[in-house]
């Protein structure tokens, strides 16, 4: 048996038709998104080109090499060589020593080494460890059955395409980590989700019990406008349970689930842009908007919600709303939750009441 480092042929001193097969295998290798299908398919490009009978494609799994894409084998000879140990036979060596090894006259050959591909009557084999940066992915071999050797135009083009394997190998790895990471984190904002939208309920039903067993007016009151302040903050909750992609919230469908009169007058909503914001800022855009509701009740007629490039604007309109209410309009609540968004809020005097909110810019 041989072993050699690198090829001794340069990439582009390669024949014509082999850097045609380079490309296109290069082309295939980035668009791939099976790791042991890609190999299936690389295997059948070139396969012809290089008079190849058998590959196998092993991956690492800790100390262990796992059979994970093959050809030319019986359903008997790859359940054979399913696993290798690091060090064993030929890829295991390969894996071992991280370099390409290539084995000749293999069927002449006693070396225990070879014995295993020696038995799949295989006379010529070149495996390259699957190696990116400093770490090792698995291995991929190829061999011959009609012939004991490679040439150095041959071992220099396998030895590439092992290459640029390892690179869309690696690629794919790296994406299916980020996807169990994303998934990972929307199954714990599910979860959390679900246990804040649970307290939340169970708060809004402690409170109006305080409320109902209250004999004094004022804090009966007090405690059911809290209540109703905690069903906003719910109801901001809510779509973070009932989507897939908890990010962001619709204002529009939040502002609107907040201007249901109690007389059964309808309300038109009309939205301009996408008005979208975080739950944080959605939460305390809600429980602005209201308060000036809340206040008058039964007097909204019209609500227009306007997202601008930086600037969401929410306007009620309906008799008397844009008169001042200085106890409302200066109270802590207002004041506290307009200096939190950094929002303007504006009366004109007649029938309508203006909230600005600056948006901040999410890329």
């Amino acid at each position: 048996m041989s072993e050699t480092v690198s090829a001794d042929i340069p990439v582009e001193e390669l024949p014509r038709r082999h850097l045609r097969l380079l490309g296109e295998a290069a082309d295939r290798l980035l668009a791939a998104e099976d790791p042991a299908g890609m190999v299936d398919d690389l295997f059948a490009l070139i396969a012809e080109e290089l008079r190849l009978d058998v590959f196998f494609n092993y991956r690492l799994d800790g100390e262990v090499l796992t059979l994970v894409a093959h050809a030319g084998l019986t359903e008997a000879e790859a359940a054979s060589g399913a696993e290798l140990a690091v060090g064993q036979a030929v890829c295991g060596c390969a894996a071992r020593q991280r370099r390409p090894i290539q084995a000749f006259g293999i069927q002449s050959s006693d070396d225990p080494l070879t014995d295993f591909v020696r038995l799949l009557g295989i006379d010529a084999y070149a495996c390259t460890p699957l190696v990116h940066g400093s770490e090792l992915l698995g291995t991929l071999g190829f061999g011959r059955r009609w012939t004991d050797q490679f040439d150095a135009d041959e071992l220099t083009f396998l030895h590439t395409i092992c290459h640029y394997v390892a690179l869309a190998k690696y690629r794919l790895k790296i994406e299916a980590e980020l996807r169990e990471g994303i998934a990972s984190r929307e199954r714990l904002l599910g979860e959390l989700n679900h246990r804040v939208r649970n307290a939340l309920q169970a708060a809004v039903a402690v409170v109006r019990l305080g409320a109902a067993d209250s004999s004094d007016d004022a804090a009966r009151t007090a405690l059911a406008g809290a209540a109703e302040r905690l069903e906003v903050l719910a109801a901001a909750h809510r779509p973070l349970y009932a989507t897939d992609s908890p990010s962001r919230i619709d204002i529009a469908a939040l502002i609107e689930s907040l201007v249901d009169r109690s007389d059964d007058e309808v309300v038109e909503v009309t939205v301009s842009g996408t008005p979208t914001l975080p739950v944080e800022q959605a939460a305390a855009v809600a429980l602005l908007t209201h308060a000036f509701l809340a206040a008058d009740p039964d007097i909204v007629t019209h609500v227009a919600i306007d997202m601008a490039a930086d600037l969401l604007r929410i306007t009620l309109t309906g008799p008397g709303m844009g008169a001042a209410r200085p106890a409302l309009d200066e109270g802590r609540l207002v004041r506290g939750l307009a200096r939190q968004l950094r929002a303007e809020v504006a009366r004109d005097g007649g029938d309508r009441l203006t909230i600005a909110v600056p948006v901040p810019h999410y890329g």
